[in-house]
């Protein structure tokens, strides 16, 4: 099993932020694995914040992810949250200590919902494919963690296929794990199609995609695969 659950108290800050899909290098950001009881509540919780004083900023977005597919996991949703830079997360951080409706945003999520475990994340800014399928309404994501001995070499190789592979209705990005607790994964891909159908596409490039797979297959280990669906994004 992963970390113990725990109260729902994001560190997601007064200032919320956009999803870890085409984002320039500078951006960081946290994903949480969720168990949630009451999806509507959790949803109506952002809704309020974000529409408030403290929850708004052009800097900063959230994205609330359904899982569809993530083994024996009990987390039903995923919140993904990125800064703009490190100094937006360090001025979000400390808004959220003094923050009256920030207070009110925990309290609320707490009755609907639960953290599972949580990863902090950094972009290396490189992408692939077309940055606007992320905004469909059911954008749908293949997330692969791995464990990489030889980040250039595989950044490289990673970078050759999604260059072969990308099309108007996919988009490929790769990160770098900054924390993971125990789970052991330095980088993530994360693959995002306009829906969960238009994940199982024929691939663009076969060649490029078996090519890839081999060149790295002696400097990765692939931790955990998962699939999950946009529920609403803020």
């Amino acid at each position: 099993m992963k970390k113990i659950i725990k109260n729902l108290a994001f560190l997601i800050t007064a200032s919320l932020s956009i999803a870890a899909i085409a984002q320039p290098q500078d951006t960081v950001g946290f994903k949480y694995d969720v168990v949630v009881s009451n999806p509507l509540a959790v949803v109506a919780a952002f809704d309020k914040y974000r529409s408030g004083a403290a929850g708004t900023n052009s800097d900063v977005v959230v994205t609330l992810h359904q899982y569809l597919a993530n083994g024996t996991s009990p987390a039903t949703h995923a919140v993904t949250v990125a800064y703009s830079s490190p100094q937006v997360m360090d001025a979000a951080l400390a808004a959220q200590a003094t923050s009256p409706e920030w207070a009110v945003f925990q309290l609320e999520l707490g009755r609907a919902s639960e953290i599972f475990s949580s990863t902090m994340w950094r972009s290396l800014g490189l992408n692939a494919g077309n940055s606007d399928v992320q905004n469909a309404p059911m954008a749908a994501g293949n997330w692969v963690y791995v464990n990489v001995d030889d980040p250039a070499a595989y950044a490289a190789a990673w970078q050759e296929w999604v260059d072969a592979e990308a099309s108007e209705d996919s988009q490929f990005a790769l990160i770098a794990i900054a924390a993971d607790g125990a789970d052991g994964a330095t980088h993530a891909v994360i693959n995002t199609a306009r829906s969960p159908g238009a994940q199982f596409a024929q691939r663009n490039d076969q060649t490029a995609f078996t090519k890839f797979r081999k060149s790295v297959s002696g400097i990765r280990e692939v931790k955990e695969r998962v699939r999950l669906v946009k529920v609403k994004s803020w």
